[in-house]
């Protein structure tokens, strides 16, 4: 056997080996990218970014109803003008019909992003905060969030540098994290394209 064809197939045989593991590795949690876009209201500068959140994150219970998920969201990017702001170790509030607090009566499903290392609750201000209508989100769980999120409601985005940017009609969904499985079957591809490679070069294999 040529020195070329032991290549390949120890490139291959590689290949399937790592997939092997990672099919008989334990089941990880599902990780979700949570996706904002608009333009602020205060400046007109487009406003982006993405919190990743893990919906497995057990649930606990805030004073005013809502539910906290600690250290549920590991990242996030806020693209803000030329501003690019990231981060890590944000808890996640949800909240189902909060009363707002101008004390109009009025209420609304809230989502909000904040590490709470700095956090007045006399002068609350999360990092990011999603308003939506009365009873869009379902639910307070997290797991409800993937198939209920409106595509539009409110975003406060309270910028490390102290900057508020806002908006009534930010776009907002949910999109699931790639899980480390789909990489290595690029691997397994770039292997088998290395054998057409091999091929068209008419590289003899025998």
């Amino acid at each position: 056997m040529k020195a070329k064809k032991k290549l390949l197939m120890a490139i291959v045989g590689a290949v399937f080996t790592l997939l092997g593991t990672v099919s008989s590795a334990p089941a990880q949690a599902s990780l979700f990218n949570f996706k904002f876009q608009f333009n602020a209201q205060e400046t007109g500068e487009p406003v982006s970014g993405n919190f990743v959140f893990d919906d497995s994150i057990p649930a606990g219970v805030t004073p005013d109803g809502a539910t906290l998920y600690g250290n549920a969201s590991p990242e996030y990017i806020i693209n803000a003008g030329k501003d690019i702001f990231k981060g890590s170790s944000n808890s996640i509030v949800v909240g189902s019909n909060l009363a707002r607090p101008d004390n109009s009566g009025l209420s609304a499903d809230v989502i909000g992003f904040n590490d709470f290392k700095n956090f007045d609750p006399t002068n609350p201000k999360f990092l990011a905060t999603f308003a939506y209508l009365p009873n869009s989100l379902g639910s307070n769980a997290l797991s409800d969030l993937v198939t209920t999120l409106p595509s539009s409601g409110f975003a406060l985005i309270n910028t490390p540098t102290g900057a508020t940017l806002s908006s009534t009609n930010a776009f907002t969904s949910i999109s699931r994290v790639p899980e480390p499985a789909s990489t290595l079957g690029v691997l397994m591809l770039s292997a088998l394209g290395i054998a057409s490679l091999l091929k068209r070069k008419n590289w003899s294999l025998d």
